[in-house]
């Protein structure tokens, strides 16, 4: 069967309805928690695929989640080899990793349903031809790429960022927020830690299940089309 090879960087930032958009095309996830002490592997031989989930670090926070240089250095290994999807600090990560550049509180953040604008050069990405010029997505951060790698082809952005989808070569995406993320998992997010952020929870909450059947649809074919390309 073939596999995808999906590293974890955070205990609540799992792969969600990724899962499910796998099983759907007979792909079979292989998930290392990082941040569980699972060993992070040197390349992704034997794998069709690799995604790099989200996480609360920034991407050379290597003292505090000592797996990232294996991850960056995996990165590097993979990148048009196979198919690669960065998502959140994943795509953070891309971007670091391949000359870009990353801050920490940077601007202002982004929780729950937010809407994204479609650029131009998405015309005749594999990923998003065709879609709308408008779409939603969960978003959950504080840190944002504010320096694309220079032969980065920026996608998306949103107002308040501006580096939400980026691309690098053929085959490798970064997304600032995350398709993965349900509202059954933002029903989860801390009342304080929103309200502390600017958010109401019950208004978050509120749209993650007002779009719910939207977001499924988008992203279900956004992801698909990647997929396509592993499968």
């Amino acid at each position: 069967m073939t596999s995808v090879l999906i590293i974890e960087n955070d205990r609540d930032s799992g792969p969600g309805r990724l899962l499910d958009w796998l099983d759907a095309r007979s792909i079979s996830p292989v998930v290392v928690r990082a941040w569980d002490g699972e060993p992070v592997p040197g390349s992704v031989d034997g794998h069709a695929g690799l995604i790099l989930l989200g996480g609360g670090m920034l991407p050379d926070e290597d003292e505090r989640s000592p797996w990232l240089p294996a991850e960056r250095a995996l990165l590097r290994q993979a990148h048009g080899q196979v198919p690669v999807l960065g998502i959140c600090l994943g795509a953070q990560l891309l971007a670091h990793t391949f000359g870009g550049e990353v801050q920490g509180k940077y601007g202002q953040p982004e929780k729950g349903v937010t809407s994204l604008t479609v650029l131009p050069a998405a015309a005749d990405d594999v990923l998003l031809a065709g879609l709308p010029l408008t779409l939603r997505a969960v978003e959950s951060h504080q840190d944002q790429i504010t320096r694309l790698p220079s032969d980065a082809v920026l996608l998306m952005s949103s107002e308040r960022c501006t580096n939400q989808m980026l691309r690098l070569g053929q085959q490798s995406w970064g997304v600032q927020f995350h398709p993965e993320v349900e509202a059954e998992r933002v029903r989860r997010w801390s009342p304080d830690r929103l309200q502390a952020l600017g958010f109401d929870r019950d208004t978050v909450v509120a749209d993650a299940e007002r779009y719910a059947v939207e977001l499924e649809k988008t992203w279900s074919t956004v992801v698909g089309r990647f997929l396509s390309l592993v499968a």
